[in-house]
């Protein structure tokens, strides 16, 4: 089962980050074996992700190998699984990350009384909650979530508030069987008690569905002390 839900968490980051892309109009491509984008994706986002592991390394390899020539710039590559070398095409590791999954019988984690879940569901909320999430500071370039996610069902944007205040928040989204959970964020608060709340909101608009992602460092830490369990390794690699 974990094996399953490992590969489904890999697909559901992966059309999450299509999504992303195709909300600004210019999505990427699937193969059998990745994601790409040829024209650059928006800050924070790779622009090849893995979808198979160790037995298509080098096909991957050679892929990417291939669209070296035809950026320029820096650019990253989400190795989902752990299993390409890409320093010898000009990348450096970033970080080294754990993919992480629940299944929906295992969530047990409460919400604190004290937290108003809210779904962001305008452009002006989302403009706000974009600004809360990147530590407060008007973008610098265009918007990384364009106002188009909102009118998916399968997305849903969240803030929990706290006297009417935002705290904290994060992103769902159901894709490939599996709700993706990203970009938790917390202001004065509990990191736990975000990540916590959000899972219970999880539970609330998707029931029955386990729920994906992946973390390193203190957040992976605070993450499988929630209850979650490790699914497997990624790193993330960048060229400079």
């Amino acid at each position: 089962m974990t094996s399953e839900m490992l590969r489904a968490a890999v697909r559901n980051n992966a059309l999450w980050c299509n999504g992303v892309c195709e909300a600004h109009g210019v999505p990427g491509e699937f193969s059998a074996t990745l994601w790409l984008h040829r024209q650059g994706t928006p800050a924070f986002y790779p622009d090849v992700i893995t979808l198979t592991g160790a037995d298509t390394a080098r096909e991957q390899e050679e892929a990417i190998a291939v669209l070296i020539r035809s950026r320029k710039g820096g650019w990253g590559v989400k190795d989902s699984y752990a299993a390409l070398d890409l320093a010898p095409f000009g990348f450096q590791i970033l970080f080294g990350g754990e993919w992480i999954g629940i299944e929906a019988a295992d969530m047990h984690a409460p919400n604190e009384q004290s937290l108003i879940w809210k779904r962001i569901t305008t452009a002006v909320e989302l403009e706000f909650w974009q600004r809360a999430w990147s530590g407060g500071d008007p973008p610098k370039t265009m918007p990384i979530f364009a106002n188009l996610l909102l009118r998916n069902e399968d997305i849903a944007f969240l803030g929990a508030f706290e006297n009417g205040a935002l705290c904290g928040g994060g992103i769902l989204n159901r894709q490939s069987g599996v709700v993706g959970h990203s970009n938790v964020f917390a202001i004065k608060r509990s990191d736990c008690a975000i990540r916590a709340g959000l899972v219970q909101k999880a539970g609330e608009i998707f029931p029955g569905m386990p729920i994906v992602g992946y973390e390193h460092g203190e957040d992976l830490t605070r993450a499988l002390e929630l209850g979650f369990t490790s699914l497997g390794p990624l790193r993330v690699w960048v060229r400079s």
